[in-house]
């Protein structure tokens, strides 16, 4: 790679940090918010993805730099180990977010599999770079069949989606990743080993990672300029309706909210579960405070466990009780 090529994949690594990192900082005030279960892995997922593109940074700007560096053995052990523990935490989390995501049960058998998974990507990485290539591309082959095996669970369970915007936002991301992938795994069978070093295979992956966080970037800006909106909307409802007395449902809200208080909910969580106990349906709550029916739906389930009940009849049953 000559060196013109590699000063300008320099720039678009820092561009791709500098979104990615925008995108890890939104998704964190996100989860903050709205309290998305499947937002804790998506984030770490990014972390972990970030990450691997740190370590191609890394190795770039030592070829850049001091070339010398980039041939020792210590680079080397270094680098692939840190590209080792990236991976494998990328097997873990990818499935961990996409099945909390698409509402698909995550059982504990699917979880010590994962784990499993994750642990023997590790392990035999590690051994290639003890022994031989051979083994080091058996572990390759199990992440891109594991990722292919998880693309086709969520595009099987991309009808669960109820909210537009978000399966919108799936489809892009889909795309991308349909256009990408197969680029990668051609990358890696006529490179093998030599995909470790600086070249096209770094132009595809920082173009997957830029392209990826814009995307979900654009939605988590859209996400807090309806959240503007709504205050915004509600401090005007708020003034407009001081002269309104306090009807007997707002008398039943307070004869619930000690009940409430000792479940554990969250700010947002005791809002929804208001709703619920008024009748409302997840798709007009998620109307009436402006946010996915997606963000609605994790919400409910986390009102079902922590309130330890299964279903709806159950929860206004536990919180009716006068």
């Amino acid at each position: 790679m000559n060196y013109v090529l590699g000063y300008f994949l320099l720039i678009a690594y820092l561009f791709g940090f500098i979104i990615g990192f925008s995108t890890i900082l939104f998704s964190i005030i996100y989860y903050i918010i709205e309290r998305v279960v499947w937002l804790k892995y998506y984030i770490v997922f990014l972390f972990a993805f970030g990450f691997l593109l740190l370590i191609r940074a890394i190795k770039l700007l030592s070829f850049l730099t001091v070339p010398s560096f980039m041939t020792s053995n210590i680079f080397s052990i270094l680098y692939f180990f840190s590209l080792s523990v990236a991976i494998s935490l990328m097997l873990y989390f990818i499935p961990a977010f996409l099945y909390r995501f698409l509402n698909i049960k995550w059982t504990s058998k699917q979880n010590i599999i994962y784990l499993l998974l994750s642990i023997s990507y590790f392990i035999l990485s590690i051994l290639g770079i003890l022994i031989e290539f051979d083994i080091y591309v058996i572990s390759w082959i199990i992440f891109y069949i594991s990722i292919i095996f998880i693309f086709v669970i969520g595009f099987i369970n991309y009808k669960n989606i109820e909210d537009k915007t978000m399966k919108r936002i799936v489809k892009i991301l889909g795309l991308i990743t349909i256009i990408i992938y197969p680029i990668l795994i051609y990358q890696l069978i006529i490179y093998k080993m030599e995909a470790a070093d600086i070249g096209s295979m770094d132009v595809s992956l920082v173009l997957f990672y830029i392209w990826w966080n814009l995307v979900m970037l654009g939605y988590l800006f859209w996400y807090f300029i309806n959240i503007v909106n709504n205050k915004f909307h509600s401090s005007n409802i708020s003034v407009s309706s001081e002269s309104i007395p306090i009807n007997d449902n707002n008398n039943k809200k307070e004869n619930n909210s000690e009940e409430k208080e000792n479940v554990n909910l969250t700010r947002r969580e005791k809002e929804i579960l208001s709703y619920l106990l008024d009748g409302k349906t997840n798709k007009e709550v998620s109307l009436i405070l402006d946010i996915s029916l997606n963000t609605v739906n994790n919400h409910v389930a986390n009102i079902y466990e922590k309130s330890g009940v299964k279903n709806r009849v159950e929860l206004v049953n536990k919180f009716s009780r006068k």
